[in-house]
């Protein structure tokens, strides 16, 4: 019988399920002799971390219980394989726990703050995956946490696009119920915890949160009145960007929660299987539709050199393309290249890479319409910036047969105005190109006349024109077959080549 330990949480009980609802456990290469708890399943389903209490390879300590971090990859049959101790800097002398990893797998966030791999003081910290492996978790501050956070335990997690941070804490020590707050990562600096709405953030104690990968959907438990047990697990979804705002909460239901404490809920980006503890060992079962997150687009690939095709680790930001928001960051692999964002449906989105010496070529992903759960490839190339380099600016939208460029065209364009600041030598020549539709006179009028209106926005920037040449070629040069619609949309396109770096 497995002993039943819980520091992660508040207490526990042995649990049973009260209905006849299938639950699956992941079997003897996750769940052990031990006690598992605090499950987590990374977005794209294919990692689980899970605490494990008394195993003897765990990090040992007389003053703290022993509690590691272990973790189990998914095959390519649906089972998974043997856990393994994650090991040092994620496992140490004091409470180990994952709070949260980027889409990518290349970015994990840890409970604690640490420097030079000392625990310093409650808080988080994050490490990154570098060619050498992963680095020392470092601290980072939010402004007032160490203040308000008062409580004996305390819960968290961050979000797949790595700017979302959930904690739940008690602000009174003399009393350990929680609320629910955000932190929100922007220009680099995370806010002050700002306590979520009332119909979150009750008079009871609400913990344990989990932001689904939409961004919207969050799970959470408390001992409100009206559950099957001492806390269950319910579901709302926030209404807008204010976070105090949100749909009455909904008690998933007996299939989920039982006459005992339910906790640490965790669900990956598609939606279909909800993870976490019964009676100490992690189990799974299928989501009902009505339990689901919001669907969301995963679209991975690779960061590349363009001219080399050589892979480059790099950071990846990802915005609202109507008004230019960024509202998400990831980070590809070092080594590989490969990298993975998730995008909720509802907006017309645009990503870039960004690194040193190169122009972040801009990708776009018109996802207004809501569709199911999709995965998507599309590597992202990044242009040297040197002599002679052809550059297609991406994301660049223009009124239908004219010339006049559509707001959307603005957040890319001054992309293009910050490289022509920061080289202030630098020329360039811009070219504008159709597809085969219409005539040679019409083609090459309207190539010549969006190619200018590049160059006018530029000017009007404050780029000195004579740094600018333009000139349109209509349909004389394509890069595809003009006999497919994907063909003419390639050939469609404003590029500039770096004349003088």
């Amino acid at each position: 019988m497995k002993i039943k330990l819980l520091v992660l949480a508040l207490a526990t009980t042995k649990l049973f399920s009260q209905t006849g609802y299938e639950l699956e456990s992941l079997g003897p290469n996750v769940n052990s002799k031990y006690y598992e708890l605090a499950p987590y399943i990374t977005p794209d389903g294919k990692k689980l971390f899970v605490v494990r209490g008394d195993h003897p390879e765990n990090t040992k300590s007389p003053d703290y219980p022993n509690q590691d971090v272990w973790y189990s990859k998914r095959l390519s049959d649906g089972s998974w394989d043997k856990a393994q101790h994650l090991g040092f800097p994620f496992n140490t002398s004091r409470y180990s726990s994952i709070i949260g990893q980027s889409s990518d797998g290349n970015v994990r966030y840890i409970k604690g703050y640490y420097s030079k791999g000392e625990y310093i003081k409650s808080g988080f910290s994050v490490s990154y995956l570098k060619t050498e492996g992963w680095t020392d978790p470092k601290g980072f501050d939010v402004p007032k946490y160490a203040k308000m956070e008062k409580s004996q335990t305390v819960s968290n997690s961050i979000s797949a696009s790595n700017n979302i941070l959930l904690m739940a804490f008690g602000e009174d020590e003399k009393n350990d119920d929680h609320d629910i707050y955000v932190s929100i990562l922007k220009d680099g600096d995370w806010s002050r915890p700002l306590k979520l709405g009332p119909k979150i953030s009750s008079q009871y104690s609400d913990g344990t949160p989990f932001l689904a990968s939409d961004n919207v959907t969050l799970y959470f438990n408390s001992n409100r009145p009206g559950g099957y047990g001492s806390s269950d697990i319910y579901m709302s979804k926030r209404l807008d960007d204010t976070w105090q705002n949100w749909t009455d909460p909904v008690n998933l239901g007996p299939q989920i929660n039982t006459n005992a404490w339910d906790a640490y809920f965790t669900i990956p980006a598609s939606g279909d299987y909800f993870y976490m503890i019964k009676d100490g060992d992690v189990v799974k079962i299928k989501a009902k539709e009505e339990q689901k997150p919001n669907p969301v687009v995963l679209v991975r690939g690779n960061v590349l050199n363009a001219k080399t095709k050589d892979p480059i680790g790099t950071s990846i930001s990802y915005f609202d393309l109507a008004t230019g928001n960024e509202l998400g960051i990831a980070t590809s692999n070092p080594k590989t290249g490969e990298y993975t964002i998730i995008l909720p449906y509802g907006k017309n989105y645009s990503f870039k890479a960004t690194q040193s010496g190169f122009y972040s070529v801009t990708e776009n992903m018109d996802l207004s319409s809501v569709s199911s759960y999709k995965e998507i490839t599309k590597n992202l190339l990044l242009s040297p910036i040197e002599t002679g380099q052809v550059i297609r600016i991406n994301n660049i939208f223009f009124e239908t047969a004219k010339s006049i460029l559509k707001s959307e065209s603005f957040f890319e364009l001054d992309n293009l105005v910050k490289l022509l600041n920061d080289n202030p030598i630098m020329e360039i020549f811009i070219a504008g190109h159709t597809d085969n539709i219409g005539n040679d006179e019409y083609n090459n009028k309207l190539s010549k006349e969006r190619a200018a209106a590049v160059v006018a926005y530029l000017t009007s920037k404050g780029i000195v024109a004579t740094r600018l040449t333009s000139d349109g070629f209509g349909k004389s040069k394509p890069l595809a077959d003009n006999s497919t619609d994907e063909g003419k949309s390639l050939n469609r396109r404003v590029e500039f080549t770096i004349i003088k770096k």
